[in-house]
């Protein structure tokens, strides 16, 4: 379990990985611009880490540093260990081409990668990884349920839109080459330490999926699989609003062969009598076979074929404008199987036709309450550039902000 946690916080560096339906609200947000079939080329790098108990600093430490200070990690004590630590970190980046073809089907190809760990812990995990289980004693600890899934991975995209009055919509599919996969599920489970030590009582329901790692990411190929995005963008007229709807990284990935160890057991230690040491008694010998770990825990290990599913989720964005050179954004992201809903709300001013400015503000999801500024520049007649940033929190008191987040893409259009 700890080696789980280990690899899944230090290795993940996406909030969600960007599609080119994106850049269809963007470019109305921040420009006012509704011509949405021209051609184009679409590009991307995003980072971002959002949780609601962890600060930044400690996972700055963590990730950049291989280690976290105890007087960083203090706050987490104070965390009820029955409550959810809610993680979403990682990185991603895409390149989009979009043919030009005015009211009529237009095709779409790219090529991305995507790297991300998402999760819902109950705070005795992070408790027990960070402080082990000495500052609780005569505590339970609550472990489960909670899960942790990382995923890297590139792909190829194929796609078609169609656009025609007031109406765009489009679907891409995506073929994934897997380079990196794990994942760790703890049903029912807790951790009771006795005063000073003397007893341990758990009981442990968990089961640890992963892939092999001995290759680069980049080259790596351990799994296949496909992922399906679709949305659909209305406007009924000048001064109504735009509704995007989409449905987000819908598939799967196929293994065919990954490590998993396997637990559901109940474990009590108790302390051995230093009188007893010499003796040998039944303190020290219980009759399994002490050299084997997995026999001594009941740990089950096997190398079965895997089918897993992507974090599917929806967005909505809705933009109304409020005069030539304002307009409100109000943008909803749910994930399919976990976690609460995200609110983002943001108004954009376009002070002069090549630049806007948006600050902005989110909450829920698998964050607390952050602060961000956008920017969008014109640099051409062709060519756009958008940046978004929730760094300020980071920098200024990055011991009680728990998010940031980075964004640079652009477009050029033809």
């Amino acid at each position: 379990m700890r080696l789980a946690i280990i690899i899944t916080l230090l290795t993940a560096a996406s909030v969600h990985a960007w599609a080119q339906s994106d850049w269809i609200w963007n470019q109305y947000l921040y420009s006012g611009d509704t011509n949405l079939s021209r051609g184009g080329i679409w590009c991307h790098a995003e980072y971002g880490i959002q949780t609601n108990t962890l600060s930044n600093k400690l996972m700055n430490e963590a990730i950049y540093q291989g280690r976290i200070n105890s007087a960083t990690s203090d706050a987490v004590v104070d965390l009820n260990s029955a409550d959810y630590t809610r993680l979403s970190a990682g990185t991603n980046g895409a390149i989009w081409y979009r043919t030009a073809r005015p009211n009529a089907w237009r095709f779409l190809f790219g090529l991305g990668y995507n790297d991300h760990a998402i999760g819902l812990m109950k705070n005795g995990v992070a408790q027990l990884y960070l402080k082990g289980n000495g500052p609780f004693e005569d505590q339970k600890m609550e472990l489960g349920p909670s899960e942790i899934t990382y995923h890297s991975y590139q792909f190829a995209g194929l796609g078609i839109e169609h656009g025609k009055q007031n109406v765009t919509w489009g679907i891409t599919a995506q073929l994934i080459k897997s380079s990196r996969y794990t994942h760790l599920k703890l049903g029912e489970s807790s951790l009771y330490t006795a005063p000073y030590g003397t007893a341990v009582e758990s009981s442990l329901n968990f089961r640890y999926d992963a892939s092999a790692s001995e290759q680069a990411k980049l080259s790596a190929w351990y799994g296949t699989g496909y992922s399906l995005n679709a949305y659909y963008v209305y406007k009924a007229s000048e001064k109504a609003p735009m509704i995007c709807v989409e449905l987000r990284d819908a598939g799967q990935i196929f293994y065919q062969g990954v490590r998993r160890l396997r637990l559901n057991d109940s474990l009590n230690f108790y302390g051995v009598g230093v009188n007893n040491i010499l003796q040998l008694d039944d303190s020290l010998v219980s009759g399994e076979n002490l050299d084997s770990i997995e026999a001594l825990l009941g740990l089950q290990q096997s190398h079965p074929k895997l089918t897993t599913w992507l974090p599917a989720h929806f967005n909505i964005h809705f933009i109304q404008p409020l005069s030539e050179k304002v307009r409100l954004e109000i943008g909803l992201k749910q994930y399919v199987s976990m976690g609460i809903p995200e609110v983002a709300v943001g108004i954009a001013f376009q002070p002069k036709p090549w630049i806007s400015f948006e600050p902005r503000i989110r909450f829920g999801g698998f964050t607390r309450f952050d602060v961000g500024l956008n920017a969008f520049l014109q640099a051409g007649q062709h060519l756009q550039i958008i940046l978004k940033s929730e760094q300020f929190e980071n920098l200024i008191a990055p011991d009680k902000s728990t998010s940031q987040y980075l964004f640079f893409g652009g477009q050029v259009s033809f």
